[in-house]
């Protein structure tokens, strides 16, 4: 089981990926057996890998013990076949959910990931405005499951990772009166992007 580590007891690392859509399916394997390298590192803690509904998009969400980045890993050849990806150390900000805990499960439940861009300067702001914009979507969405915003460390960047019930629930948030609304939480601070994914891929540390 993989769980969110909302109490940042764990680094977390994220790679956004952007591909031909006729190779999609080859880089999610190929992070696959990455992720399979990834196990006897003994600052792994646990792996997931998102395919994006429209083709074209794959990230993996990664936690790691404390201090450990990621990006300092050496990539496997098979990776020059793919431009690189995106990469990011994270740290939670704010977090809700229906559930005590937010586990990361293979199927039918949708995943949401807003990108926000931003000055470093910026990012304290967004990152109080976004503690506040987590009550909110919970309480006035039905089917979502859980929201989780994560600040870059960089302070250019804070991600919303979103779980929903369904693609339909989803989709009924966008129809509802005030979404999208002429000052969004983000105005004057950030630029957003958004897109959806199924979770196709969990791992976890081998067990000695």
């Amino acid at each position: 089981m993989v769980e969110i580590d909302r109490s940042n007891t764990a680094s977390v690392g994220l790679d956004l990926y952007t591909v031909a859509q006729r190779h999609q399916l080859e880089l999610v394997d190929a992070i696959k057996a990455q992720i399979k390298s990834w196990q006897s590192n003994p600052y792994f803690v646990s792996a997931s890998v998102h395919q994006g509904l429209d083709g074209v998009r794959v990230f993996t969400y990664s936690q790691w013990r404390p201090k450990f980045d990621h990006r300092n890993l050496q990539r496997p050849e098979v990776f020059d076949e793919f431009f690189p990806p995106e990469s990011f150390q994270l740290e939670v900000s704010a977090s809700k959910s229906r559930t005590a805990e937010i586990e990361l499960i293979v199927g039918e439940r949708i995943t949401h990931l807003a990108e926000f861009r931003m000055m470093p300067l910026n990012q304290p702001e967004m990152v109080k405005r976004t503690t506040t914009e987590v009550d909110q979507a919970m309480n006035n969405s039905p089917g979502l499951i859980s929201a989780t915003f994560h600040r870059s460390l960089d302070g250019t960047r804070m991600f919303n990772y979103g779980q929903w019930e369904s693609k339909e629930a989803f989709d009924a948030i966008l129809k509802q009166p005030g979404f999208n609304p002429d000052k969004p939480y983000w105005e004057g601070l950030a630029r957003n992007e958004f897109h959806l994914y199924y979770v196709v891929y969990i791992e976890t540390a081998s067990k000695l």
